[in-house]
């Protein structure tokens, strides 16, 4: 599943003439598919798999998750303090069962709207 999670992203960023890294990640946040296009960005690479970690960590979309919180400033200075966490949009978890099974991040468009959209389409084709 995640290979095909991650051929789906890449062909959502293609079609949109984007380059990005695409990372899926188990459950535990433990890294099982990550592919760089051709022109993403270097620093997109440790960029997804922080969102992706974060949304399997968090169980939710980073940046949602940031919304809930950024009201809290300790709240959001704990979170965003701790290593590998990215709190912006391009995380989603992967949902089994209702449950958490892992995450995608997507990274290296040109805002975080666009990783997120490019992350939701590459979910939706694989049935999520």
């Amino acid at each position: 599943m995640s290979r095909r999670i991650v051929d789906a992203a890449v062909a959502e960023a293609a079609a949109s003439a984007v380059s990005v890294t695409v990372v899926v990640v188990d459950e535990s946040g433990v890294l099982k598919e990550l592919c760089r296009m051709d022109g993403a960005p270097l620093v997109s690479v440790q960029t997804a798999v922080n969102k992706a970690y974060a949304a399997a960590a968090i169980g939710m979309p980073p940046d949602d998750f940031y919304s809930a919180v950024e009201a809290d400033g300790a709240a959001v200075l704990s979170f965003g303090a701790r290593p590998g966490l990215a709190l912006i949009a391009g995380g989603l978890p992967v949902l089994a069962s209702g449950s958490v099974a892992g995450a995608i991040g997507v990274a290296g468009a040109m805002t975080g709207a666009e990783d997120r959209r490019i992350a939701e389409a590459a979910l939706r084709a694989v049935g999520q």
